[in-house]
């Protein structure tokens, strides 16, 4: 155990924050458990390793486990810092924030990055010196019994089950299909595509060529499209519908009766597509909220 700031009394909360040295990863295992993002231990330790994860504590003794956050990369980009998990609330929530951020601008991040909120923790985050770097945008289709595997298709593709062999393929065309921002690593597009009790990941192919691909599961009753990218090259095709369309059948058929997908406000192209597809505007957006030096400065 590590104190990396001195204890701070603020009402009546003493507050010491501690850095969990690797040897103590393991231990937060338990309440990391069921976080999106770590379906399981091995995901979760990969993370640690290879991301640069770091966990700060309150340090003093608790008997179900102290207060904690825990930071890494966001995705490959050392120069962003992401909140991945935090168990806290009031001003113990707050200071976590606060040394998790200052340090990993310290450690020469540029940016540190919220996990999506909803409105109020937003808000919260916002009186912390965090200001909106994205709203994301939740939609919902209500699926029909019959299958939807063939209506409409024109593009000329064969779409297959994803093979560890289309790796290489498959984040060449992501990093053509986003921006550096939301373009995906090897170790994401692992923890994304087994994110759900039932998984499926379906890959379009023509001559060949790797040229889209959809990443779905489904928990139950409850479907989600987690992720679909077509080439730059390819877009206007008709392969984002075909490749749509194929994971709505998937999912129907592990028992998914309503299917959610998300995505950023701006991002025109995919909500047209998934409007086309019979996808309604949910209620409550999500925030993505970011703070940088000068911001986490100024809000003290």
């Amino acid at each position: 155990m590590v104190h990396i700031i001195a204890p701070e009394t603020q009402g009546c909360y003493g507050v010491a924050i501690a850095a969990a040295g690797p040897e103590m990863f393991k231990a937060f295992w338990p309440a990391v458990r069921g976080n999106y993002f770590f379906r399981n231990r091995r995901l979760f330790i990969d993370f640690m390793r290879q991301n640069e994860g770091r966990i700060y504590y309150v340090s003093g003794g608790s008997r179900t486990g102290p207060p904690f956050i825990l930071v890494g990369n966001w995705r490959s980009r050392t120069d962003i810092t992401a909140l991945w998990h935090i168990k806290g609330d009031g001003i113990i929530k707050k200071r976590l924030v606060r040394v998790a951020a200052a340090s990993s601008f310290e450690a020469g991040s540029d940016r540190f990055v919220t996990k999506p909120l909803g409105e109020c923790e937003a808000d919260e985050y916002e009186r912390w010196g965090f200001e909106v770097l994205c709203r994301i945008l939740l939609l919902e289709k209500r699926l029909r019994r019959e299958s939807e595997s063939s209506a409409g298709l024109e593009a000329d593709v064969e779409i297959v089950r994803y093979r560890k062999r289309y790796l290489d393929d498959v984040l060449s065309l992501d990093a053509s299909a986003f921006d550096d921002f939301w373009k995906l690593d090897a170790h994401t597009l692992e923890a994304v595509a087994t994110s759900c009790y039932r998984n499926a990941f379906l890959a379009a192919k023509r001559d060949g060529e790797v040229v889209g691909y959809a990443v779905g599961g489904a928990n139950g009753r409850f479907g989600y499209l987690q992720r679909l990218g077509i080439h730059a090259a390819h877009q206007g095709e008709g392969i984002g519908e075909a490749l749509t369309r194929r994971i709505i059948s998937t999912l129907q058929g592990m028992g998914a009766v309503s299917l959610m997908v998300n995505t950023q406000e701006d991002n025109d192209a995919a909500l047209s597509l998934y409007r086309k597809m019979g996808f309604e505007t949910m209620p409550d957006p999500r925030f993505i909220m970011q703070c940088t030096p000068r911001g986490l400065e100024q809000s003290r």
